[in-house]
């Protein structure tokens, strides 16, 4: 009997190679620096989308990416250090899209081009989306760098619809930065409830939004064309000698 129960836990214990194999199938591979700091990355990507940056902490980061903070602390001074880093790649957001934009479009097609193409990319950009909500709610210098870099590397675009717009009489810096807020608003309000009674979360929404924005700048472009030709009247009319009180009666007059 006793050599019987012997021969029981004879059979239960693991020889020394089977323990040893145990602990290598539990073992962590090594990973590169390269390996780490991409699964960081992907760790504060994924839980920035679904949680937002107020939310996402050093611990979820770290559990996340199966790290110690030791390790995150080698690489990142802090959390907002992370943060900035993260960010960067959203910097040229805007003029990305303007980089990759058709060459053959005229200016109305081109304005039309950029803001569809700007809604398009946010609704799918839910790192973007986050971000715009954490510049509303947290003045810090990650968000104020961001804020304000945007700026800088939209200039080029400003300046084209500037130069386009010139001696208009409309203020497209406005009207732009109009357009662009509403796409903004639109777009991370779309879970919340509808808007002016449109599910901007719905396929259908999204259309309309576009069909919308076509409509925006057809109706720009138009006044802007009316205000050309006005002024190549009244230039062909000062040419001929009419008096100035008499081009702006006719012009004034072709308003009613």
């Amino acid at each position: 009997m006793i050599k019987s129960k012997f021969s029981l836990i004879d059979r239960r214990k693991k020889s020394p190679e089977s323990a040893s194999e145990d602990v290598e199938k539990t073992r962590r591979p090594r990973r590169s620096q390269v390996d780490v700091e991409k699964a960081v990355l992907n760790a504060a990507s994924s839980l920035i989308e679904e949680l937002g940056f107020a939310k996402v902490t050093l611990t979820g980061i770290s559990r996340r990416a199966e790290i110690e903070s030791t390790v995150f602390y080698r690489r990142y001074n802090n959390l907002d250090d992370l943060f900035d880093q993260y960010v960067r790649k959203f910097d040229y957001w805007l003029s990305s899209l303007a980089e990759i934009m058709p060459s053959d479009l005229s200016d109305e097609d081109s304005f039309k081009w950029i803001f569809k193409n700007l809604a398009n990319t946010l609704y799918k950009n839910k790192g973007m989306q986050q971000l715009l909500i954490w510049e509303l709610s947290d003045d810090n210098p990650t968000t104020r760098r961001t804020a304000g870099l945007r700026e800088i590397v939209n200039e080029p675009f400003l300046r084209m619809l500037e130069n386009c717009f010139k001696d208009s009489k409309i203020d497209i810096n406005v009207i732009t930065a109009l357009l662009i807020s509403g796409i903004y608003y639109l777009i991370l309000h779309q879970n919340i409830s509808t808007f002016c009674e449109v599910d901007f979360s719905s396929k259908k929404g999204k259309q309309r939004l576009e069909a919308g924005i076509d409509q925006y700048a057809t109706i720009l472009f138009a006044h802007l064309n009316r205000q050309k030709e006005k002024e190549e009247i009244a230039n062909r009319l000062r040419e001929e000698g009419v008096s100035e009180e008499v081009i702006s009666r006719c012009l004034n007059s072709s308003k009613e």
